[in-house]
């Protein structure tokens, strides 16, 4: 599929546009220079035909450590881009680092349109003038917060386009990374892709944004979701770059399929690890484990039977968690995730024939009575399975109310000890039948 990549100077309206085009919002933006960091993909459609949109960092000459892993990305997303969206600030004028990027992508021989923007009426045409310095002889001038003459721009994109195989992001699994800063999710991105596509420094919260990959690995199509580093809102909250990268960590886990909490094997199992996939579980996502950092362990043997005890008085909400011990950095067992993710979903899309869990009802009610209330005995008629992703059950009884805790734990336990649903969650829910039935 054309890959199409949005290229210029930070704060000149890449992500802006990025989000126009990709018709949601996915990149943050801002005022402030280097807002994104990391490389975003979007696949778009115009007129029929499809193209992948790139947003890629701004190409500035500071010589911080995230500048520098920024300018990696930028000359590294130009090996994999067919065709270049030079973008450029209608209102400030032509700069002189535009001209040095301008002259490197021409020396490259990447194909490209040369877009203006902020031209946001026919008044602010005359600003074009001075773009022609850079020997072009045709641009397209553009208002990316307003949408002017975007449709233009696609129109011209498109004539690009020859093939079309693209597949639908609802064929492909989606995983989402999680856990607190630091503790090697870009890593494990990279070490999946087998390059440095998320910017990777020992800094926390390098990672501000979501970042969507298309991969595939062994016949099977993945879309991997880096996050944010979630801290505390307290903490978060204090940066409004950080507060927005909070809420699209969350939006992100509720658009995949399934999420890789990823923990530090050297800290432990922290109060806030077990607080993130609580909060995967509650918003219905099942969670491989990933314990990262697993090269730095010495006495790996008493290590993973202590962390495994822990994390099963840390985790008892998850029955029978999927745990593996990886290695971003040399990428050991990380490919292993991908099974245990598979084998996630296809347990969330199980679905369980009404017949089967009432004998499951049956027997449940057999081996552990149901108490009495008010002189009489709850009465247990029937399960069903009403939805899948997560599994939703309906149990129907006389005194819905009543139903006590310690029983719906029961019921749960029956379920899982006969289907299995290991490491999901599950909801279940219990109504009173119909007026007019016997109670």
């Amino acid at each position: 599929m054309l890959k199409v990549g949005i290229i210029g100077r930070p704060n000149v309206g890449k992500s802006t546009l990025f989000n126009r085009m990709a018709e949601k919002r996915i990149a943050i933006t801002d005022d402030m220079p280097g807002v994104t960091r990391d490389i975003l993909e979007a696949p778009c459609t115009w007129e029929g035909k499809r193209f992948v949109i790139i947003d890629t960092p701004g190409f500035d000459l500071k010589d911080d450590i995230i500048k520098k892993e920024m300018h990696k990305q930028f000359f590294g997303a130009l090996d994999e881009i067919d065709l270049v969206i030079f973008l450029l600030d209608g209102k400030e004028g032509l700069h002189p680092l535009d001209e040095i990027v301008y002259n490197m992508l021409r020396e490259k021989g990447i194909k490209l349109i040369v877009v203006v923007n902020k031209i946001d009426s026919d008044e602010r045409e005359i600003n074009l003038s001075e773009f022609y310095r850079l020997g072009v002889d045709e641009m397209v001038s553009i208002s990316a917060s307003h949408g002017r003459n975007v449709d233009i721009l696609l129109d011209k994109i498109v004539d690009f386009v020859i093939d079309d195989p693209f597949v639908d992001d609802g064929d492909r699994l989606k995983i989402v990374v999680v856990g607190r800063p630091n503790v090697g999710k870009s890593s494990l991105i990279n070490a999946w892709l087998n390059e440095e596509r998320v910017i990777v420094t020992d800094i926390p919260g390098t990672t501000r944004d979501s970042v969507d990959s298309y991969f595939e690995w062994g016949g099977e199509k993945y879309l991997l979701i880096d996050t944010a580093g979630i801290r505390k809102k307290s903490v978060m909250f204090k940066d409004k770059i950080e507060k927005y990268g909070y809420y699209r960590a969350y939006d992100s886990i509720e658009r995949a399929d399934v999420a890789v909490a990823v923990l530090d094997a050297t800290q432990g199992i922290t109060e806030k690890d077990v607080k993130v996939i609580a909060d995967v579980y509650d918003m219905g996502k099942p969670a491989v484990i990933a314990i990262n950092k697993w090269d730095l362990i010495e006495d790996k043997k008493n290590a993973q039977k202590n962390l495994l005890l822990d994390l099963e008085e840390k985790l008892k909400f998850i029955y029978k968690p999927s745990v593996i011990f990886i290695s971003a950095k040399d990428r050991k067992n990380v490919f292993k995730i991908f099974a245990a993710a598979k084998k996630l979903d296809e347990e969330m899309s199980k679905r369980i024939t009404t017949g089967k869990l009432n004998e499951v009802l049956e027997e449940a009610q057999a081996r552990h009575q149901a108490p009495m209330i008010k002189n009489r005995r709850l009465k247990f008629y029937y399960m069903t399975q009403v939805a899948v992703k997560p599994p939703e059950f309906v149990v129907f009884v006389n005194y819905p109310e009543a139903v006590h805790f310690s029983y719906q734990r029961f019921l749960f336990n029956m379920v899982r000890e006969h289907f299995g649903f290991e490491g999901i969650p599950m909801k279940m829910h219990f109504r009173k039948r119909g007026k007019n039935e016997d109670e």
